[in-house]
């Protein structure tokens, strides 16, 4: 392995002998932490990660695994390294080397089996950790009768070396787990199947990559003819097609780019969705570690809401658009703070935020919120340092300024 310094802390998921049923295939895979192993001088570091898991072949036809769920289009606006034949020849020479030592005919290279391997080391990509395919089966080939299937996710940094850290997690993935009660060399395992996808990051210590394998070994009974069986990668290997980016168009794709598009709020990570309230429909977008919604409905147009915002926290805490409403302006700045309004059956509740205050609501349609707003708002009473709140037959809300707004039987005053 070219890599003047390599670190290695492990984490390690057990290894699971699993039925074949869906139930079981979707057991909780609790982890294990195992010593770190090596660590001498020069570059890069890596942080390897995996697991494994033993199959009989299911009973019925397997249910069909969506590789796009968990984002494969998120991993690739997250900038992905192409996977390259060279990446899955590594993988499948140290398979077989590890076969070789054990006395263990070498496995067959299959495409057919490999698209299947891809397209979980790209869920695994979009979902950005290491993930145990519920259903393996899916998509397999027909006669397979047992299987393993081993996953891993290393993370690395410096520059770009998809051959390496092919290599080390292969190597992690294999010397590792076969002492944990999965050895695949001991089985009649005739089929090798591979998927790669690698994800590029930035982090404190700079610009790196994160890599995804998936290796599935399957067994056929002898003699059994497997479309796509080819003596190595070079002569059978398909480039992986990246999913296609979401579709972000109508109203939300307009306020989207006001907004500064991708540069600002990143990249779609869903297709516009529906069913709200209201007719209402949303798309989210994400950019490093920020999520950002935008919604739009009949009468509403299209507003955003910052996820990770305090605002956002609190409406989302409150339970979105099933309490306070869909968004009916975006955040906006006011002196010393922000605000944003939303609306539901006609009334309207502003979430506001200061740095001393932390994010309220007021009620603009509630006896107390029309008085705050008929004094001057936040200009006069200040921001609101309660919710609403029931003292005995009152109810009452605090702002920052000092004030207190009560009122009780259709009476509304106020008190310092």
């Amino acid at each position: 392995m070219n890599l003047a310094r390599t670190v290695l802390t492990v984490t390690t998921a057990a290894a699971l002998l699993l039925g074949g049923t869906s139930a079981a295939l979707a057991a909780p895979h609790p982890p294990a932490t195992a010593p770190e192993l090596a660590h001498t001088a020069g570059a890069p570091a890596e942080l390897l990660q995996g697991g494994s898991a033993a199959e009989a072949a299911p009973a019925g036809p397997p249910a069909p695994v969506d590789p796009s769920a968990g984002g494969l289009a998120g991993a690739a606006s997250a900038g992905v390294h192409p996977t390259t034949v060279e990446h899955v020849t590594e993988a499948f020479k140290i398979v077989n080397d590890h076969r070789r030592q054990a006395r263990r005919a070498p496995l067959a290279y299959n495409s057919a089996l490999s698209r299947n391997a891809q397209q979980w080391a790209d869920t695994m990509a979009g979902a950005r950790k290491e993930l145990r395919n519920p259903d393996p089966w899916a998509g397999a080939p027909a006669g397979a009768v047992r299987m393993d299937q081993y996953y891993g996710k290393g993370s690395f940094t410096g520059s770009f070396a998809g051959t390496d850290a092919v290599e080390a997690l292969t190597h992690y993935l294999l010397d590792f787990f076969p002492r944990n009660g999965t050895d695949q060399f001991a089985r009649d395992l005739t089929h090798l199947g591979i998927g790669v996808s690698h994800v590029a990051t930035s982090g404190p210590d700079g610009p790196g990559w994160e890599t995804y394998l998936t290796i599935y070994y399957y067994a056929y009974p002898a003699g059994h003819a497997v479309p796509g069986t080819f003596a190595t990668p070079a002569q059978g290997f398909v480039p992986p097609v990246t999913a296609p980016a979401y579709a972000v168009r109508g109203a939300i794709g307009i306020k989207y780019h006001r907004l500064g598009g991708s540069a600002v709020l990143g990249e779609p990570t869903m297709n516009e969705r529906g069913g709200l309230v209201d007719g209402g429909v949303y798309q989210q977008f994400h950019n490093s570690g920020r999520t950002t919604t935008i919604y739009w409905a009949p009468g509403y147009g299209a507003m955003a809401v910052k996820n990770y915002g305090s605002i956002g926290k609190r409406w989302i805490g409150a339970g979105r658009e099933h309490n306070y409403g869909l968004p009916a302006t975006d955040e906006r700045p006011v002196s010393g703070g922000a605000y944003q309004v939303f609306r539901r059956d006609g009334r309207s509740t502003q979430v506001m935020w200061s740095a001393g205050t932390g994010s309220r609501a007021i009620k603009l349609y509630g006896a107390i919120g029309r008085a705050w707003r008929a004094a001057g708002s936040e200009r006069v009473y200040g921001f609101p340092v309660t919710d609403e709140y029931r003292y005995g037959t009152e109810v009452r809300q605090r702002f920052s300024n000092g004030y207190i707004v009560h009122y009780a039987a259709g009476r509304t005053w106020v008190t310092r």
